[in-house]
């Protein structure tokens, strides 16, 4: 199991993650944002879920389709919650996907400079990689 709060109140985590629901209730999550296709979420009725089917297949021509088209209702829906509720990212591994999702809202709302963004996030756990490069959506 794997798991990480890599903004404050905000965590990433792996599949397994969504079967401890102490890890739920001692981190008082309250929003699940579900990056799998096929892993059920907890059975906790007071947290908020949302799916959002991506693949475990790397650079999925599909997956980059349905993250440029949905974007920014992802980055604003995670804005308007940051502050009053306690988030959970979980994808696959928690390693991709998760941070991916991270690392463009640091560079949505943030001055941090787009090239830094994964370097910094690399300080939290070195083993970190991005689901693909920020050049994709930002001109870097």
């Amino acid at each position: 199991m794997y798991t990480l709060e890599i903004l404050s109140g905000v965590w990433i985590g792996d599949s397994d993650i969504l079967n401890s629901k102490k890890f739920m209730e001692d981190n008082k999550i309250t929003i699940i944002l579900n990056c799998t296709q096929l892993f059920d979420f907890p059975d906790i009725a007071k947290i908020q879920k949302i799916r959002l089917p991506f693949s475990n297949n790397k650079n999925s021509e599909t997956d980059l389709s349905l993250l440029r088209q949905n974007k920014n209702k992802i980055l604003s829906f995670i804005h308007d919650n940051i502050d009053n509720h306690n988030i959970l990212i979980n994808c696959y591994d928690g390693k991709s996907i998760s941070p991916f999702l991270i690392a463009l809202y640091i560079a949505e709302y943030s001055k941090i400079d787009k090239k830094s963004i994964y370097d910094i996030l690399l300080t939290k756990d070195s083993s970190l990689s991005l689901w693909f490069d920020l050049s994709l959506f930002y001109n870097m």
